[in-house]
């Protein structure tokens, strides 16, 4: 695989991943090598009832006030009443358990403790902590955003609809619980979602501009996984070894695109999320193929190592016919999910495409995808495709 002339890079990961079926129960020592006294517990209102989460606060031993209220795509609103809730319970830590809401939403709980006040919006963009943050387990509960092991927070404008990243180093959470049997009863059709999200962390990292050999090696590796233990999961929901590999590889995908980043398919889904409220796990399955389509012309040796990991056989192919035959074995791979996989199938208007496109094309994912996007009439032959 080829690198870059004056080729150097940075890899970055502090998060520690605890994992095993029954981790969740060494919560407890796991705060107390965090210094932790009490937590706040952020989660989200379908989950709040949840035995997992009742299990998880019986564990805690009144260590724990629980904050109920994340929601899909974050909001400022939200990290605000949780960090009054945070100073109310006298929490000097926090512990998330749900999916990327709840720990985008911990994030921006972890950032106001720490910094004060109740508004968000000064810190988005880019590196504008600039410091450690109060601690914070990551206890995923879904199989895909890698929220654990990532400096990246979206929080949304619901107002405008638009998504606003956060990144920097300090929302990296020091510790990530692995533990599938916490993702043994997440329905077919959200297992799906967010193991697509995963395969396109993985993929995306690959034809990202800060591609590096570390990075890929772990989107290697998680492509791998996911082809082979996405469809057991989906066949059979208690098999906590596929659950496992799965929480796994979602992620080893995290790790590679926290440093390599994301490309075209990540910047169209967050468009698409921020106006119509598309999940991002569906955005992206529906979308990855033709993001390596759109890459393909330029780019195509990128597409070698992913192709192997998908297990397809390249002998005696050209770059090119690579690329194609990886963007069809993913649409393939899609359909296997039972997940739609065209636009039109959502209701998303083919009159929004230019709007799509303005927003996609200013999105931090494109500006790292591997080929340059300036002009947001460079994606319309893109979402035509996936209509």
């Amino acid at each position: 695989m080829p690198y870059k002339d004056k080729f150097s890079f940075n890899y970055y990961l502090p998060t520690r991943i605890v994992f095993g079926a029954g981790e969740l129960k060494n919560i407890s020592r796991e705060m107390d090598a965090l210094k932790i006294r009490k937590s706040l517990v952020v989660t989200d209102s379908g989950l709040k009832d949840n035995p997992l989460v009742k299990s998880l606060l019986s564990l805690l031993a009144g260590r724990g006030a629980l904050f109920g209220e994340a929601i899909p795509d974050s909001s400022n609103e939200v990290v605000a009443k949780g960090v009054e809730a945070y100073r109310g319970a006298g929490a000097d830590g926090i512990v998330s358990i749900g999916g990327g809401s709840s720990m985008d939403t911990a994030k921006g709980i972890a950032i106001l403790a720490k910094k004060g006040g109740d508004d968000l919006r000064a810190f988005y963009g880019l590196s504008k902590v600039g410091e450690p943050l109060v601690p914070h387990i990551a206890i995923p509960t879904t199989s895909g955003t890698a929220s654990e092991v990532s400096m990246f927070a979206t929080i949304k404008d619901h107002a405008s609809k638009v998504k606003n990243l956060i990144s920097d180093p300090h929302l990296l959470p020091p510790v990530a619980i692995l533990d599938p049997e916490l993702t043994a009863g997440l329905p077919p059709m959200m297992t799906a979602a967010t193991g697509m999200d995963a395969l396109s962390h993985a993929i995306e990292s690959v034809h990202a501009r800060f591609y590096e050999p570390i990075s890929d090696g772990l989107a290697y590796q998680a492509i791998r996984l996911i082809v082979t233990y996405l469809p057991r999961c989906l066949e059979k929901g208690s098999d906590l070894e596929a659950r496992g590999m799965q929480a796994i590889a979602s992620t080893m995908a995290g790790m590679a695109f926290q440093n390599a980043l994301v490309g075209c398919a990540h910047g169209i889904a967050h468009a698409l999320g921020g106006l119509f409220g598309v999940h991002h796990g569906l955005a992206n399955a529906i979308l990855l193929s033709h993001a390596i389509r759109f890459n393909t012309p330029m780019y195509a040796y990128r597409y070698r190592y992913a192709a192997e990991a998908f297990g397809l056989d390249i002998r005696g192919l050209s770059d090119p016919e690579i690329g194609e035959r990886l963007a069809y074995a993913v649409d393939e791979f899609v359909a296997k999910t039972g997940l739609p996989r065209k636009l039109s199938a959502i209701q998303i208007p083919k009159e929004s495409f230019p709007e799509v496109a303005k927003i996609a094309v200013n999105d931090p994912g494109m500006k790292s995808n591997i080929r340059r996007v300036t002009d947001p009439k460079e994606l319309i032959p893109v979402l035509e495709a996936a209509w």
